[in-house]
């Protein structure tokens, strides 16, 4: 059994907007038979002509079994700039994978968002799917999902969607990987009222311990809520190390 505990230090490269996409294929541990944990702590700052906080601290636990695979992801933020908290969210996500001999299996999954600074309440997501296994780094993933947001102005709106994702993994060197996750969510109604995503991963092991990544996210909502941006962008780098 393999555990993650501590992930300490998040240098910020270059960040818009400063809010992360959670990568819930980021880090599964599929085919393998155990309980896993990670947690993850992120911290910045700076002090001059302007003060600038940021911390964010995120929860991955992993239960598998040879014929179901479990995960829940949680994280919160909080950015500061001179004392004014400026950034803000939590992120919850839950997922249940059936297994059986084919190389489709059926997944469950629940969801619950908030981040007010990007002018949405809270957003909660219920869906099932089918994920496909092409090979051993490539999944496919196609399901039906609810969805149901609330903006700051206390307006409702429920959608039902398609989920598409993709996502892979690519051994550049002996110690380098790219890991690369798309999202694409249509509404079931009308189809330019849609949400996708990008996100991707530049992972170097120094050794079995120690572990750096360069993560790039981008994401996009045909119809954000008012005041709102269409497109949310992040680019981060992580210092990681395992025990």
């Amino acid at each position: 059994m393999k555990k993650i505990l501590l992930i300490v230090l998040l240098i910020n490269a270059y960040s818009i907007y400063g809010e992360a996409i959670v990568n819930i294929e980021d880090q599964r541990n599929e085919g393998q038979i155990g309980f896993f944990s990670k947690i993850g702590f992120q911290l910045s700052g700076s002090r001059g002509n302007e003060d600038r906080d940021f911390y964010s601290l995120n929860l991955r636990l992993d239960n598998n079994t040879e014929n179901i695979e479990s995960f829940l992801i949680a994280q919160t933020s909080e950015r500061k700039k001179n004392e004014i908290k400026t950034s803000d969210s939590t992120f919850v996500h839950g997922r249940l994978i059936f297994l059986n001999e084919t190389r489709f299996s059926t997944e469950f999954f629940v969801q619950h968002s908030k981040n007010p600074f990007r002018s949405f309440l809270t957003r909660d997501v219920l869906g099932f799917g089918t994920r496909i296994n092409i090979d051993d780094s490539t999944k496919i993933g196609f399901g039906l999902l609810t969805e149901d947001e609330e903006d700051l102005q206390g307006n409702e709106s429920d959608t039902e969607r398609l989920s598409i994702y993709f996502t892979d993994k690519y051994t550049l060197a002996e110690n380098i990987d790219l890991s690369v996750t798309t999202y694409y969510q249509p509404s079931v109604d009308e189809s330019k009222d849609y949400k996708a995503s990008i996100l991707a991963g530049l992972n170097f092991s120094v050794n079995k311990n120690v572990d750096i990544s360069l993560q790039i996210s981008s994401f996009y909502d045909s119809r954000p809520p008012e005041f709102a941006d269409k497109q949310d962008e992040q680019i981060s780098t992580e210092f990681s190390y395992s025990f």
